[in-house]
């Protein structure tokens, strides 16, 4: 057994070398328990076996925490951290009081080295930790196996066959301890067991790779890549690149890897003046350059470490053939440019609507909203007309338009959200509402994916901002990042207070509507808490009109 175990790590490691999660411990975890069975019977003497003992049990304590581990990856199951963190303590605990055997009576209170036709075992009366041991066992064979039945009648987008096996490893382990109970011999009994959990395991390893969306589509685009990527920190030093990259530009395999990047090739020098230009907040996104006779485009996306840290990702487009082929063209180039600006907004154009389509496809899927995503646009379009004539505020037209036009996107992130909470109709619990404060980073990720590169880098920053802060509070207490004060981006003050200001006045499935003026009173007292209070002023002015606006859909209504 302890051969065939270490022969399908192997196995493990053929089918499938990158593949997450806690299946490479737990196959470990199997080949360490068995080998010290083994070692067990080929003891001679009291300490020996004891030793072996232990060996056992550093295998085969942690395999139910990550058996656990891999069920609810399996059963595609979110349970908060904490959960598992304070298993693993448990887990732990247990663990330190069974490597306490041979000094005191904690685990087993007395044990005597025997032989059974020369193979070596020893006689033990357990003691509380044993006992607490075998609760653990069961209890974590029980929680496994009410994961799997939950995921069989709810969860219909996990793998049946994976479930199948997985019941299986739970069923055979619960049988083996009490029949290994039975015998009064676990080295007769659990290897056998530890290698058919190895087993099922390598079928569901075998079958994950197929159901794994994200790393299939993840290989077949890295094989069809034909882009360049290159990683630098924000102090000029080098992070990598990728395959592409280092055919394509060889001198890069002279840069080494956590130290400065070299100006030395025509690249780098590019570069590395770039990097200094960002540390003066002179970002530009996208540079093009001439090497070898061939054409590149770079564009530069700047990926968020921590809050104070991000790492400059270049993305080296060769546009060799197109270059040439517009100098070919001659004279038509003036046409060609034109019939490409022509393309380029109507796929503008259609990206927008897509964007659109999205925003509306989540207010379809929420319960809660309605028709929130026209109404909280008008809110801000109303206030922006008074922000406009303001000219102390120092923002363009430009920007006061591209507030407007992001708007509708600002709760984009809310198709992220599972039908279950997101329809739910009614107050979300404690969990669920943790679940759905994430709407507003992932709502920014769509926009930045989908908007980059066809729109300008200030429209895609300012609708950024007001998907990812405008559930932010001005004295720091809202989310996702408790921004304070000027630290939240003034569109997404904006996109707060026409966000809430609707949520007030708008019947809800789980609230009546609230009269003009509490709703107005509720806004007005909140300045300077929840609300940036240079916008008072703004509000105030815009009462009237805000009040017509929804009484004017109340009329409709009726």
């Amino acid at each position: 057994m302890t051969v065939i175990a270490a022969f399908n790590i192997l196995v493990h490691h053929r089918i499938n070398p990158k593949l997450n999660g806690p299946y490479s411990l737990l196959f470990f975890s199997v080949f360490i328990a068995c080998l010290g069975h083994l070692l067990l019977a080929l003891s001679t003497n009291l300490d020996q076996a004891i030793l072996s003992n232990k060996m056992i049990y550093v295998g085969s304590m942690f395999l139910p925490l990550f058996t656990f581990d891999a069920s609810i990856s399996i059963c595609k199951i979110r349970l908060p951290r904490w959960c598992y963190d304070l298993l693993a303590i448990i887990v732990f605990a247990v663990f330190v009081m069974s490597q306490t055997v041979g000094f005191n009576g904690l685990y087993y209170k007395t044990i005597e080295f025997t032989t059974t036709y020369g193979v070596g075992n020893f006689i033990a009366e357990y003691g509380i930790g044993h006992d607490i041991f075998n609760c653990l066992m069961v209890g974590f064979v029980l929680i496994n196996l009410s994961l799997i039945v939950y995921a069989f009648i709810k969860r219909r987008n996990v793998s049946f066959n994976s479930l199948i096996a997985l019941s299986s490893m739970e069923v055979v382990s619960i049988l083996s301890f009490f029949i290994s109970r039975f015998v009064e011999s676990d080295t007769m009994v659990m290897p056998a067991v530890y290698v058919f959990d190895q087993c099922a395991l390598l079928y569901i390893c075998f079958w994950v790779k197929r159901y794994d969306v994200e790393q299939i589509i993840s290989q077949v685009l890295e094989t069809q890549n034909s882009d360049s990527y290159v990683l630098i920190t924000t102090n000029n030093k080098f992070l990598g690149c990728n395959a592409v990259a280092y055919k394509t530009f060889p001198d890069l395999k002279r840069c080494r890897i956590d130290h400065s990047m070299p100006d030395n090739t025509r690249l780098n020098s590019l570069l590395v003046s770039w990097i200094k230009e960002i540390s003066q907040e002179k970002i530009v996104i996208e540079k093009k350059f001439e090497s070898d006779g061939r054409y590149y485009k770079i564009k530069l996306r700047q990926i968020p470490l921590t809050r104070a840290k991000k790492i400059n990702l270049f993305k080296i487009e060769d546009e060799t053939s197109i270059h040439n082929y517009i100098n070919m063209l001659g004279s038509n180039n003036v046409r060609l440019e034109m019939m490409l600006k022509e393309n380029d907004s109507q796929i503008r154009s259609i990206q927008e609507q897509m964007l659109i389509g999205m925003a509306h496809m989540v207010e379809n899927r929420d319960s809660n909203t309605g028709s929130h995503i026209k109404r909280t646009s008008k809110v801000v379009s109303i206030l922006v007309d008074y922000l406009r004539k303001d000219k102390s505020l120092g923002y363009s037209d430009f920007f006061f338009d591209s507030l407007v036009s992001a708007a509708p996107m600002h709760d984009i992130g809310k198709i992220a959200i599972e039908d279950r909470i997101l329809r739910k109709p009614g107050r979300f619990t404690p969990q669920e509402y943790e679940e759905m404060k994430s709407h507003p980073e992932k709502g920014a990720m769509i926009v930045e994916n989908l908007l980059t590169s066809i729109e300008s880098p200030d429209f895609v920053k300012i609708a950024r901002n007001v998907a990812r802060y405008h559930h932010e509070r001005f004295d720091g207490f809202g989310y996702p990042q408790k921004l304070k004060g000027a630290e939240i981006p003034f569109e997404a003050r904006v996109m707060a207070i026409a966000d809430v200001y609707d949520a007030l006045v708008s019947k809800r499935c789980y609230k009546a509507e609230m009269s003009f003026d509490d709703a107005y009173t509720i806004i007005i007292e909140g300045m300077g808490t929840q609300f940036d209070p240079s916008l008072k002023d703004c509000f105030i002015a815009c009462r009237s009109k805000l009040e017509e606006y929804y009484g004017s859909l109340k009329e409709d209504e009726a």
